[in-house]
């Protein structure tokens, strides 16, 4: 494996980069510069830690045991070569992969997508900012799942049930004492 990533940081256990508990690798970088952007203090590019392709899998082999991991930034289509080197290894080694991008769906190239399991696409917007949806800031972006070569648009919208605890909670405690 030859190249190198310039990456921000890592983060070994999330629920809100994608589906699952997931790792997530920050790519350092990002021309976007997309107003109020959560990831603001990591797009300057030259500002990370250059890492070998080798040394990167070897760390995520080590420390992402479930063998899900997002990729993030910065923004990861802006270093395109490393990008497609890192998410080659992934899939030889039995990665699910999700990646999050500021790009628009058809800006992504199709060798990126034949290498990840979900992508998360758009760039932030203050304007369209909801906490009604998860893994996303803003209405505008989308995620999808993409299987044997199907695209599909994933439901980020979060719908809470809502219920009496008394009444929840009385009916266990009488199922309890028969």
């Amino acid at each position: 494996m030859a190249g190198m990533i310039e990456c921000a940081g890592w983060h070994e256990n999330s629920c809100d980069d994608g589906p699952g508990i997931r790792c997530v690798l920050f790519f350092q970088g990002c021309s976007k510069n997309c107003r109020e952007c959560h990831n603001s203090g990591i797009k300057d590019p030259g500002k990370g830690t250059m890492v070998p392709m080798d040394d990167l899998v070897e760390f995520i082999d080590e420390n992402c045991c479930n063998k899900k991991i997002t990729i993030s930034g910065g923004e990861p289509l802006e270093q395109m070569e490393g990008l497609l080197a890192l998410l080659g290894e992934l899939k030889i080694r039995g990665y699910n992969v999700c990646l999050y991008t500021g790009w628009e769906m058809e800006q992504v190239p199709k060798q990126v997508l034949s290498m990840t399991d979900y992508i998360k696409t758009g760039g932030f917007n203050p304007k369209l900012k909801t906490p009604d949806m998860q893994y996303v800031g803003s209405s505008n972006q989308q995620m999808f799942s993409i299987r044997n070569g199907n695209v599909e648009e994933v439901n980020l919208v979060v719908e809470e049930e809502t219920y009496e605890a008394n009444d929840r909670f009385g009916k266990q405690e009488e199922e309890c004492s028969r």
